[in-house]
């Protein structure tokens, strides 16, 4: 690896750096890169500033580029959990040096198509979110189906994430990623709760993780912006391009599009919260309970955006006021997909070891 002429990719880039400061001084000085990137760290919790996000992601890439390998690789990936690989062309040098440095350092991964092993079975009838027929065709959606949630079963059955590229198992998950990569993970069942936290571990050990008992889950990350082939195993349903009404902006990316992946064993919990953007939720691997309510609905008890009712509770003297809120239940199996309108209350469980996609929009 030409670890000088990364070096120098980076520092020919540093325009719009300025107004960060004496700290961008720093970043020539080798010894300070780490006291750096935990400055830019800092601010960046602080303040929208961008500056401060392309300081953590070009303060990481130099620190990664004079570290032994498996660090140098946990900096770059947290150049991209944390700042998002902010910058023009950042997010695709970092992804070119993590494969320079695994090939370098590591035996290649390869995944061969075999039975995978897959969560047993659950009855899914029983649904009292309506699952329709056939999906609509994209004007029916448009101008009729998008005012409530509804579900389409198997619709997501033909992807190569349930097929030859199955995110059921693990051994293709690592093949995928290669060595030594990380992950943000969220420690604890509900976030809620005071014994909640959140960490950054190594992907293998989390893989380990989900068929055993510690209530580890990768919830809401860009996981296919970090490990960008598993975007190819996925198939943008046509939805997420329609023209809907909209009380708020869709996101801010070139796409208008925010792809997040939800990872975890079983009985994780996204608890009764709302989202600011129109939802297709595809459940790719294993089963998870859905429960959703509309935006209108009292007895939520809400901070924010956030219930503070546990709704897969069956006791909920606590809340009175929560026994008169209309509520819709489905279970999602393998290749289902849930859409979810702008602002409708939800909350997820898994019933088994569960990897599902999100796409706001």
């Amino acid at each position: 690896m030409d670890r000088a002429k990364y070096r120098q990719l980076v520092l020919d880039d540093q325009d719009d750096l300025a107004a960060c400061g004496p700290s961008l001084n720093d970043i020539h000085d080798a010894a300070l890169l780490d006291q750096v990137v935990a400055t830019a760290y800092e601010n960046l919790t602080k303040t929208s500033l961008y500056c401060w996000r392309r300081l953590h992601t070009d303060a990481s890439l130099l620190s990664a580029l004079s570290s032994p390998p498996e660090d140098a690789i946990a900096k770059l990936d947290k150049a991209i959990i944390v700042s998002g690989a902010a910058g023009n062309g950042r997010l695709e040098l970092i992804l070119d040096l993590i494969e320079e440095l695994q090939a370098e350092n590591y035996p290649s991964r390869t995944f061969t198509a075999s039975a995978v092993a897959e969560s047993a079975a659950l009855d899914v009838s029983g649904a009292t979110i309506p699952c329709l027929a056939k999906p609509p065709s994209l004007a029916t959606f448009q101008t009729r189906e998008y005012q409530a949630p509804f579900i389409l079963r198997s619709y997501a059955s033909d992807w190569p994430a349930l097929n030859e590229r199955p995110w059921a198992s693990s051994d293709y998950l690592r093949a995928v990623s290669g060595p030594a990569r990380v992950v943000p993970v969220e420690v604890g069942r509900d976030y809620r709760t005071d014994d909640w936290s959140q960490k950054i571990m190594p992907w293998d050990t989390f893989l380990d993780s989900l068929d055993g008992t510690e209530p580890l889950y990768l919830a809401q990350h860009s996981l296919l912006m970090q490990f960008p082939a598993l975007r190819g195993d996925i198939i943008v349903p046509d939805y997420v391009y329609a023209a809907l009404p909209r009380q708020t902006m869709p996101p801010e990316n070139d796409e208008q599009l925010v792809i997040n992946a939800w990872l975890g064993p079983k009985d994780t919990v996204s608890p009764a919260h709302t989202d600011p953007y129109y939802n297709i939720y595809i459940q790719v691997a294993g089963y998870k309970t859905v429960w959703v309510s509309p935006p209108s609905s009292d007895g939520m008890y809400a901070t924010g955006n956030t219930s503070a009712v546990d709704v897969f509770s069956t006791d909920q003297t606590e809340w009175p006021n929560f026994l008169n809120v209309a509520a819709q239940t489905a279970c999602l199996g393998p290749g289902d997909v849930l859409y979810l309108p702008a602002g409708w209350w939800h909350a997820m469980r898994s019933e088994s070891r569960s990897f599902s996609v999100s796409m706001w929009f």
